[in-house]
């Protein structure tokens, strides 16, 4: 009959032990900021190259020279010429973080 009991707290000790969902006082893990490199290196260099020269997409080396921030940001989100469009696809953190380091580019 000890034997018994013994197991019987055992087991309850056991599972007790093993914890519930409550997170607590756990902080939630920080949100990863977007970059523009990160962003074109995810979406972009595929069509437009690893040093931005070009390729099935135009070369984006001095793009900030012909566009605006706004005019690269809306030729992002709607596509044209070839190009599809990624208002889906990209958070809008990711797009104004692409965009204004495309404007940079002069």
């Amino acid at each position: 009959m000890k034997y018994k009991l013994l197991g019987v707290v055992m087991l309850a000790l056991s599972l007790s032990a093993c914890g519930s969902n409550d997170k607590g006082n756990q902080a939630e893990p920080a949100a990863v900021k977007a970059d523009g490199p990160t962003v074109y290196k995810n979406f972009c260099i595929s069509c437009h190259g690893g040093n931005l020269q070009g390729g099935e997409g135009p070369n984006l080396q001095k793009v900030g020279e012909r566009l605006s921030e706004e005019e690269i940001m809306k030729r992002i989100q709607k596509g044209g010429g070839g190009m599809p469009p990624f208002q889906v696809s990209l958070k809008e953190e990711e797009l104004k973080a692409l965009s204004a380091w495309l404007a940079g580019l002069k």
